[in-house]
């Protein structure tokens, strides 16, 4: 993904498994790495920039959702959970979702989030399948939720009501 502070500026921010699984900030302009995120354990599978600021969340299958500064190789805020996170920042900067353990979908203020979640939401989970990403819509309206088995669903981020669900 790239920093949107930076407009112009040819960064990326991706995660690896080349060598561990640590983030890594790279600049494109002089092909040089400007800093590495250490945490994780497992393999990251969901990363997502704020577009207000140099804050990121990512999520691995270490089970936990780290929030991260990207003028900073420390961790600014750990949540673990019991299952595959994902997580993704809404389109103001100021909520992000969390899909946790399969079925809970967690809107959580990024200034507070340690004081947890302001909402939850229960998915229908079918059995053995895991959330697979997290999006909220331009005008912040609706949330869209994929899993590992193909299913995608449209739901209401302030009522957690399904809205559409497509199969494929």
């Amino acid at each position: 993904i790239t920093p949107s502070s930076s407009p112009g500026v040819p960064d990326v921010l991706h995660a690896s498994t080349k060598l561990d699984d640590t983030i890594r900030y790279l600049s494109l302009h002089d092909n040089k790495y400007l800093r590495y995120f250490k945490g994780h354990q497992q393999r990251v599978v969901s990363l997502s920039m704020s577009p207000i600021d140099d804050t990121f969340i990512s999520g691995s299958l270490d089970k936990s959702i780290r929030l991260w500064d990207l003028r900073s190789p420390n961790c600014a805020g750990l949540m673990n959970v019991r299952g595959r996170p994902v997580a993704s920042f809404d389109p103001h900067g100021l909520i992000f979702g969390a899909g946790i353990d399969a079925e809970l979908i967690k809107l959580y203020d990024v200034r507070s989030f340690d004081r947890g979640p302001f909402s939850t939401f229960k998915m229908p989970c079918e059995r053995g399948t895991e959330l697979s990403g997290l999006s909220f819509s331009p005008d912040t309206k609706n949330i869209l939720v994929s899993t590992t088995n193909g299913v995608i669903r449209v739901v209401d981020a302030f009522n957690g009501q399904i809205i559409q669900t497509f199969t494929g």
